[in-house]
């Protein structure tokens, strides 16, 4: 069912915008939130015409909750591609139920988007086609414990991935991991990551070359107390964490890239488990085989947010040696580049690029006073006389409230690099956002 809800909005522009921007709010139901799909997966079709988006169910359970599709050469019509009885499963709801929506994503070929449900002890698979909307069950696997959100799919759409808590309810130290669904074989198989990848960040490289190598956060699991950062029921732990939580040991602060059969595993340095911490944002430059990421900086006493780039390398022992875990300490490593060196302020949350690697997008930090988070832009320069960084310039003002994910803005980037999507509450609810007409800095 097609439905038009598409209106120009001139609040988001201020006088530090671009004249000629223009600002669509696509989502106009007041009765429930409407989101992006995370900045971890793919939510565009690779011809940049439409992308996917989340809608929750209504509060009195009239209108449910899906994925749906925008068509940006249709007036940014938006149409249901799935929809669902109740909520997704987070990981609480998924411990609590028998059956549930577990998640779904775009593939990147743009042809079909994939389902994954529980139904008692069983996860259940599903393709489906967006050009005639047939469901076909592609795979089934029993379920774990408890899962951990997110779908990303390789760029060649035809592996999946899901995160998982592997554990059996009852072993200390057990691992976070995740099922790795083979599209075209039907088949599953699952790899370890470790109890402290809870907070995984999963995503799928671009690069044509290696599109089976996959970025995830994580740490070793141990916290300074000898604790294990997930206990053994694969629950959420944030209260009582012993220091220096949140930063250091057991903070996530330590990025990987692993080969999606758990092999190769890489470190990239960015973090040093000190006074440079990772956010948790982070992704793959274009369809290269560098990272990009947003870190907390706070050096000499000063709250900084800047954007750094850096290439996953192999150490000598893997993740046996104790170097492993210590980001830009490693010995032999290279050092990550500051692409925001030259802002006036470094200050980067949520961050995206477009598929050649050259334009990003950014909110600022909003987590404080999201109503003062703007979305910049830049293009990353690159020149023979020094390393790369970026041009930025402002785009404009989110007026959200960063209470909750959905009002946070995740700015995404059409493939394109043509429209902005971005999320704000500032008409009530969160609804979707497209910004397009811009020039790039």
């Amino acid at each position: 069912m097609l439905t038009r809800e598409a209106r120009e909005r001139d609040e988001f522009a201020t006088p530090a915008s671009q004249p000629g921007l223009r600002v669509v709010q696509i989502t106009a139901d007041d009765s429930r939130d409407s989101e992006n799909v995370y900045m971890d997966c793919n939510s565009w079709t690779p011809d940049s015409k439409r992308f996917a988006f989340w809608r929750r169910a209504s509060a009195d359970g009239s209108r449910k909750g899906g994925l749906w599709l925008c068509d940006t050469e249709d007036g940014f019509a938006v149409r249901p591609i799935l929809e669902y009885e109740g909520e997704a499963a987070g990981i609480e709801e998924f411990r609590k139920t028998r059956e549930c929506f577990c998640g779904a994503g775009l593939a990147p070929d743009g042809r079909h988007v994939y389902e994954i449900r529980r139904r008692g002890g069983t996860l259940e698979l599903f393709r489906i086609g967006l050009a005639d909307g047939e469901r076909v069950l592609v795979c089934t696997a029993p379920a774990p414990l408890t899962v951990r959100g997110c779908l990303t799919l390789s760029s060649d759409s035809r592996h999946l991935l899901f995160g998982a808590w592997l554990g059996d309810g009852r072993t200390e130290g057990a691992p976070w991991g995740a099922y790795i669904f083979d599209l075209e074989g039907g088949t599953w198989r699952t790899i370890e990551f470790g109890n402290g990848f809870r907070n995984m960040h999963c995503q799928y490289s671009k690069n044509p070359a290696a599109p089976y190598d996959v970025s995830l956060i994580g740490s070793d699991g141990r916290l300074s107390d000898g604790s294990w950062l997930t206990p053994p029921d694969g629950s959420w732990r944030w209260q009582n964490m012993p220091p220096p939580f949140p930063r250091g040991e057991g903070a996530l602060t330590a990025h990987h890239v692993v080969r999606d059969d758990g092999t190769d595993w890489r470190m990239v340095p960015l973090g040093d488990g000190g006074d440079i911490v990772s956010g948790g944002h982070n992704g793959f430059l274009g369809d290269g085989d560098r990272l990009f990421c947003a870190v907390y900086d706070v050096r000499g006493g000063r709250w900084r947010s800047p954007v750094f780039e850096a290439a996953p390398v192999a150490l000598p022992g893997g993740r046996e040696n104790p170097e492993y875990w210590r980001g830009q300490h490693a010995a032999g490593v290279p050092q990550p580049v500051d692409l925001s060196r030259k802002l006036a302020r470094a200050d980067s949350c949520h961050l995206a690029c477009d598929l050649s690697g050259r334009h990003f997008v950014s909110d600022t930090d909003g987590y404080v006073e999201g109503k003062y988070s703007f979305l910049w832009i830049a293009t990353r320069i690159e020149s023979a006389d020094e390393d790369p960084w970026l041009k930025a310039a402002y785009l404009l003002l989110t007026r959200s409230s960063y209470k909750g994910q959905p009002s946070h803005a995740h700015p995404l980037l059409s493939p394109d690099a043509r429209f902005v999507v971005f999320q704000s509450d500032f008409s009530g609810r969160p609804q979707v956002h497209v910004a397009y007409d811009f020039e790039w800095p």
